[in-house]
């Protein structure tokens, strides 16, 4: 059996040249840090493959070994990026969650997942199991935290579980999106008029996002990410994003980058209309490099729409169109 050889620093980097890669005599400092697959995830979305008998050759046609670490680099700081703006959905979703939970159940009353979650929907076993192992999951929680309104009895019923003001902001992200996933029509109705969306919509751009997350948290490349199921798009967002051919012609919107960032822009300025984007913008125009092709890479219809997704996608009040 074949079995790749091990190479030097310098070896790697004339392997890259070999395939086209421009590179310049310091580059090979730069792979001593950053290893050679790490470089070579990505540079595949600038590869050309080519076919040499039963082996695909991979190719770049004149690719510049500084244009791959810009996007090794910007893909760090886009996952800072969104963390950050994702944790502002977060923060604010645990706080409508809590408060409506605990409004209408009061301080406890959200440890019977049954008041509160649609039984029309979900059988009584599936309620009971997210019930035990987000409950379990709270606990672990407790345990760990030093939260010190946790060292208060109030706040503690007699199983040592908080009050839902608290256990709400407790939970993992995943958690709270399995919660809205089983939750009752009508406490998840009051939840998306804060947002100006459908139930659908807000689960679906949730568990995205959860994923998203969970990508940008393990350092995960999130610049080539294809997300596998599809949230619910707006009408209004599709003219910023790029569109795929299916099979007989059927044509559909990309699943690329540009979808989790039309979602991420639209739920945080529906919490702070004045957030900065500046960052975002600036990481994402120089990863397209004015270019329409580079655009696509990341999902975006072209370069212009870079710009125009994220000062044209603002918070609306929700009307039946939108559905």
């Amino acid at each position: 059996m074949k079995q790749p050889l091990a190479l030097t620093w310098e070896d790697q980097i004339r392997l890259f040249e070999k395939r086209g890669l421009i590179v310049k005599a310091d580059d090979v400092e730069k792979i001593k840090h950053i290893s050679y697959y790490r470089i070579k995830e990505f540079a595949k979305p600038l590869e050309i493959k080519q076919q040499d008998g039963e082996e695909q050759d991979i190719l770049y046609d004149n690719i510049e070994f500084a244009e791959v670490l810009a996007r090794y680099y910007q893909d760090k700081n886009l996952r800072i990026y969104l963390l950050h703006a994702i944790e502002k959905i977060e923060v604010s979703i645990k706080t409508k969650i809590s408060f409506v939970l605990g409004d209408r159940y009061g301080a406890f009353g959200y440890l019977n997942f049954s008041s509160w979650a649609n039984r029309n929907k979900f059988t009584k076993y599936d309620i009971e199991k997210r019930q035990f192992y987000i409950k379990k999951n709270l606990l672990n929680t407790v345990r760990k935290s030093q939260l010190t309104e946790l060292q208060k009895s109030i706040n503690l019923d007699p199983d040592g579980f908080p009050t839902v003001w608290l256990a709400i902001d407790l939970l993992m992200f995943g958690d709270i999106v399995s919660i809205l996933t089983i939750m009752s029509e009508k406490n998840i109705k009051q939840i998306c008029q804060y947002y100006s969306c459908t139930p659908e919509e807000l689960v679906s751009w949730l568990k995205c996002l959860n994923f998203i997350r969970n990508v940008c948290a393990h350092n995960s490349n999130v610049l080539d990410i294809q997300i596998t199921t599809k949230p619910k798009l707006r009408s209004e967002w599709r003219k910023y994003i790029d569109t795929v051919i299916m099979k007989q012609n059927v044509t559909k919107p990309s699943n690329k980058l540009s979808v989790i960032i039309a979602i991420v822009v639209y739920l945080v300025n529906t919490i702070n209309s004045k957030y900065q984007w500046r960052k975002i913008q600036s990481s994402l125009k120089t990863l397209c490099k004015e270019d329409d092709s580079r655009a696509k890479l990341l999902g975006f219809k072209d370069y212009d729409s870079v710009k125009a997704m994220i000062n044209g996608i603002k918070y609306t009040a929700f009307t039946n169109s939108k559905k």
